[in-house]
């Protein structure tokens, strides 16, 4: 089976470059693939993972990089498509890389799919700009995919379009079950608005705890401007960590926090949950299919930091609770894996070449 990914890959890092890898990785075990991703143009020299993944690199403009994506994304694709015979396109994020498939599916007649992951539904459906490209991409679609009931919910009571649900799952290889605790408290993530660093940040600087940031994006000298005006000197900012390094800091943290004002599902939380670590999130989209109250960690609502800062000061002066909760999170994280997520897109992609 071959497939066509529009898709943002390695070496660019975050929750859809490591969504893609584990689910080639768990799809290789059920049948024979090939698999071409049209990834943004970069200068490194990366090492490939898989034998049977080609990376093309689509040129692009920064300054308009979803339109030269798009164009470039066409040739590079069509070429592809028609010298390799390729079967189905599963693309990842609705726009640019969701319209750039489903204008593919159509010219050269052949299936595709669609996995939105938050952000598009969420933000780019409410662009002026954006709005076009997603309605294109969702209405053009033969199968869309979400990660989480709240962005099925959402696709269905505002744009009355059908899609399937298949949680995100975690690399049991690297998130495992973990009895230490080095007496730090963690957050995991870009660093931009909608991951709610600020009030993150704000919740902690009177707190009498250790504390740990791993990420990057727009918002980093800002937040290190927050912690160095406000002398906050039990925070330590990390920058971006690769997977391997996430989860050893993950495995020895007391409880992780993701103080969200959106999100699709939040993976980081499943992937504390399988290191039997307690954790705290926001009342936002997927986040509440994941953390029952009281049961396996908390939930407040966004952007306030007030009820964060006591909720965080609790699993600080408790650790025994730390411990309890973890223990019933590590049991919930069972119901998440690669493997159940790649055989039910492995389902999808056979009844579309089989109808």
């Amino acid at each position: 089976m071959k497939i066509l990914l529009p898709s943002i890959y390695y070496p660019f890092i975050g929750g859809i470059s490591i969504h893609v890898e584990n689910l080639i990785k768990n799809l290789n075990k059920l049948d024979e693939f090939e698999f071409h991703i049209l990834n943004y143009s970069f200068e490194d020299t990366i090492e490939n993972s898989f034998e049977n993944v080609t990376v093309h690199k689509i040129p692009y403009f920064s300054k308009l990089r979803g339109p030269s994506y798009i164009l470039n994304g066409y040739k590079i694709g069509k070429k592809i498509i028609q010298d390799e015979k390729i079967d189905l396109i599963h693309s990842h994020h609705a726009a640019p890389q969701g319209f750039l498939g489903a204008v593919l599916g159509k010219k050269c007649g052949i299936p595709t799919v669609l996995t939105l992951h938050g952000s598009d539904v969420l933000n780019l459906s409410k662009s002026t700009f954006g709005k076009y490209f997603f309605n294109y991409a969702v209405n053009n679609s033969e199968k869309i995919i979400c990660v989480s009931k709240f962005l099925k919910n959402n696709l269905k009571s505002n744009f009355d379009i059908e899609s399937n649900v298949i949680y995100n799952g975690f690399d049991e290889e690297l998130f495992n079950s973990s009895n230490k605790d080095c007496d730090y408290g963690l957050f995991v993530g870009s660093l931009v608005e909608q991951k709610g660093i600020f009030y993150f940040s704000e919740s902690i600087k009177n707190i009498n705890f250790n504390f740990k940031i791993i990420g990057n994006g727009p918002l980093y000298n800002k937040i290190l401007d927050f912690i160095k005006l406000n002398d906050i000197e039990n925070v330590e900012l990390l920058g971006q960590k690769s997977q391997s390094e996430v989860s050893e800091y993950l495995k020895n943290c007391s409880f992780l926090v993701l103080p969200s004002i959106s999100e699709g599902l939040g993976m980081t939380i499943i992937e504390a949950m399988a290191c039997k670590k307690a954790v705290i999130g926001t009342d936002v989209g997927g986040i509440p299919e994941l953390i029952k109250d009281g049961i396996n960690g908390y939930i407040v609502s966004p952007k306030d930091t007030k009820v964060l800062k006591d909720k965080i000061n609790l699993l600080v002066n408790d650790k025994n609770l730390r411990k309890s909760l973890g223990k019933e999170g590590l049991n919930y994280s069972k119901n998440f894996s690669w493997e159940i997520s790649s055989k039910k897109t492995y389902e999808i992609y056979n009844s579309l070449l089989t109808e």
